[in-house]
């Protein structure tokens, strides 16, 4: 195993020429990394004030090659779907699932084609036969940039709520299914977020390529992408609350419900607008507004009458549009945590 001590030297700096700064890097690096007289290294200059030196090859790779999965009777479908989801996360270009002497079991290969048509962006599987599986990711990152692929997962959202609010008022079924179906289009653009946002931590290029100033700033991104999730989940579960609507909800809570939607997708819009903005003080005001969000929805809440058409229903979109405030909370947050240098002095 790697010490800190040869994992880390202090080497003195050197003036060539007059405007030329180099220092000496230890032969035993060298070797180990092989690199050679004449190759090309690239020097990132990152945020927090460290200097990155990356050989030709390492530079030219954005994802781990590939991660083995074993598949056994033993394991159930909904395993061996975490495990490929897990490697794909992790930022390997190709996952192989095979077994040792037996085929692999039909729910395992089922599951996994389901799980590549409809999840993984940008993968297929190339290879299959009785006791292996591979699948390729040919997706170059980033495709990209960090805010494109975010405000692209807001929108996606956003008219999910939209949507689910309208199959609501004019009792559409249909409608409805229509948007649990759009759900699994958001969990599948998150998840290719997330994969980006692994391989980012770990190189500097592919974390200027984003767009992100510093490794750091995945952290909270992650956590957005998260929010972004529960937000649509919670539209999907407004849409299929459609069918058990009796006739329709009174026009007048209607009128009431259908403003509070609008209050919490304005403030889901700012709190997108923070992050996005680097805007410490516009994460403030939403994490204020959410508050009133919060309050108005117990008022309508305290209204609603234990013998009320539709009480159960009516109670149930309350608490997702409570949610999706909340969760949009947890966006600014975000925004504030990470711009609170921008309002603060040092000595």
């Amino acid at each position: 195993m790697e010490t800190i001590e040869s994992a880390k030297q202090t080497r003195r700096m050197q003036l060539s020429g007059g405007s030329t700064y180099i220092i000496s890097l230890p032969k035993s690096w060298i070797e180990e990394l092989k690199i050679k007289v004449g190759d090309n290294v690239t020097i990132i200059k990152n945020a927090n004030q460290s200097l990155t030196l990356i050989s030709k090859e390492k530079n030219n790779e954005t994802g781990k090659s590939t991660a083995i999965i074993s598949s056994s009777q033993k394991d159930s479908g909904e395993t061996i779907k975490r495990k490929v989801i897990s490697a794909y996360l992790a930022g390997y270009k190709t996952i192989k699932i095979k077994t040792k002497g037996m085929r692999i079991p039909a729910e395992h290969s089922r599951g996994i084609r389901e799980l590549v048509r409809s999840t993984m962006i940008g993968t297929e599987i190339v290879e299959s036969s009785s006791e292996t599986m591979i699948i390729q990711i040919l997706t170059r990152l980033p495709e990209l940039s960090f805010e494109t692929a975010l405000k692209r997962m807001y929108l996606m959202a956003n008219n999910m709520v939209l949507e689910a609010m309208e199959s609501i008022e004019e009792v559409d079924i249909a409608h409805a299914d229509e948007v649990v179906n759009m759900d699994d289009e958001v969990d599948r653009f998150g998840l290719y977020m997330r994969r980006n946002l692994v391989l980012a931590v770990g190189n500097e290029s592919i974390l200027q390529d984003m767009g992100l100033r510093k490794a750091s700033d995945c952290l909270g991104y992650r956590a957005i992408v998260s929010r972004i999730e529960r937000i649509a989940d919670h539209a999907g579960l407004i849409a299929k609350r459609t069918k058990f609507v009796e006739d329709e909800i009174d026009s007048k809570i209607f009128t009431k419900i259908k403003k509070l939607s609008e209050k919490s997708l304005e403030v889901f819009e700012k709190s997108i607008a923070a992050v996005q903005e680097h805007d410490f003080e516009k994460g403030e005001k939403v994490a204020e507004e959410v508050s009133q969000v919060i309050d108005e929805e117990k008022q309508i809440m305290s209204k609603v009458k234990e013998n009320e058409k539709n009480v159960t229903i009516i109670r149930f979109i309350l608490e997702d549009l409570r949610r999706i405030a909340e969760y949009s909370s947890d966006i600014a947050e975000v925004a504030i945590d990470e711009n609170i240098q921008n309002i603060i002095t040092e000595e």
